[in-house]
């Protein structure tokens, strides 16, 4: 996990090293890493933004050459150079992140993601095994405040648990059934809750959420009833055939 994005620190270094470069050296970088960030990240302003610099930083130097090493010139400079390095620490994040972005799906010129969002949808629509999904359930556990539905998501938990053991294809189907779905509800009842706002159709969605989440539970143990209730045919049927075995062998 990075500074700024679900990569690894090296990976933003890698990426944003002509940022870093033009924040830590401001005197000729920015206007060029703001040229670079604009192309890469596709932010329109950002090329503006370098255009726009590039002739402050031509007055500036241009001035000093001129008029010499006054005091006027030498504010002026400083505030030329601040303010680029400013504007390119400013837009690193997005930068960054809109690169990440655009190595899994192909971005827009001036279309703004949210990024935290879309990375995960994407680690719900990559939910592959049992384990994660209880790992994922756990982590929402941990951020949702509502009492409620932290009792839900415990309940999800135990009962996946007892589902789930040492059965491969009831694993997948049961994924497919039901991950997703479960996940996306409660990405919806986390934004709801940091959004904070109080309104009908607001606590008309969380009653929702909180109904559905009960009726997940329901659907979860029925399932884990029919499991049972094949265990203990399954059970009956080897006892049954073993009997026979024996009978047959003239052993009983």
């Amino acid at each position: 996990m990075g500074w700024f994005t679900n990569n690894s620190k090296q990976w933003e270094l890698r990426v944003g090293w002509i940022c870093f470069l033009a924040i830590a050296f401001p005197f000729v970088f920015p206007p060029i890493a703001m040229l670079y960030m604009g192309i890469r990240s596709k932010i329109r302003s950002l090329i503006y933004a370098s255009m726009l610099w590039t002739s402050l930083y031509f007055i500036g130097y241009g001035s000093y050459f001129l008029f010499g090493n006054t005091t006027k010139v030498e504010i002026s400079i400083f505030i030329i150079l601040l303010s680029g390095a400013l504007v390119v620490a400013f837009y690193l994040k997005e930068y960054l992140r809109r690169v990440h972005l655009g190595s899994i799906i192909k971005i827009k010129w001036n279309t703004s993601y949210d990024y935290i969002d879309f990375m995960r949808r994407k680690e719900i629509s990559e939910v592959l095994s049992v384990s994660d999904f209880i790992h994922h359930l756990m982590q929402w556990q941990q951020q949702i405040k509502n009492d409620e539905v932290r009792g839900s998501i415990f309940t999800m938990i135990q009962l996946t648990k007892s589902m789930t053991v040492d059965n491969k294809h009831h694993m997948d189907l049961f994924i497919e059934r039901h991950a997703y779905s479960i996940e996306n509800m409660l990405q919806q009842y986390y934004q709801i809750e940091l959004s904070k706002l109080n309104n009908e159709v607001i606590k008309s969605a969380e009653q929702k959420i909180r109904t559905t989440l009960l009726v997940a539970i329901k659907a979860f143990e029925n399932e884990l009833n029919k499991k049972v209730q094949y265990q203990h045919l399954a059970i009956e049927v080897e006892s049954e055939v073993y009997i026979r075995d024996l009978k047959n062998k003239g052993l009983l």
